[in-house]
C-alpha cells in the first residue's frame, strides 16, 4: 500500500533543497525553484527538456 506523502512533508523537502540550492534565504518562489530545479539538474538527479514549441509547455 502506498503512503501519500503529507503536507508537511512536501515542505520539509522544499524547504531543505531551497537551503541547499538556494543559501541567500529569497522569498522569491519562482528565483528559488529555479534554483532548485537547476541544482537537481547539475546534479542529475533530473533531466531537463529543451522544448521547441511553447504549446509544448504545459499550461
Amino acid at each position: 500500500m502506498l503512503k501519500k506523502s503529507s503536507s508537511f512533508d512536501e515542505f520539509l523537502v522544499a524547504t531543505i533543497l531551497a537551503d541547499i540550492f538556494d543559501p541567500s534565504g529569497s522569498d522569491d518562489i519562482d528565483y528559488v525553484s529555479k534554483k532548485i530545479v537547476d541544482g537537481l539538474d547539475a546534479q542529475g538527479m533530473i533531466k531537463s527538456i529543451d522544448l521547441d514549441n511553447e504549446k509544448e509547455i504545459a499550461a
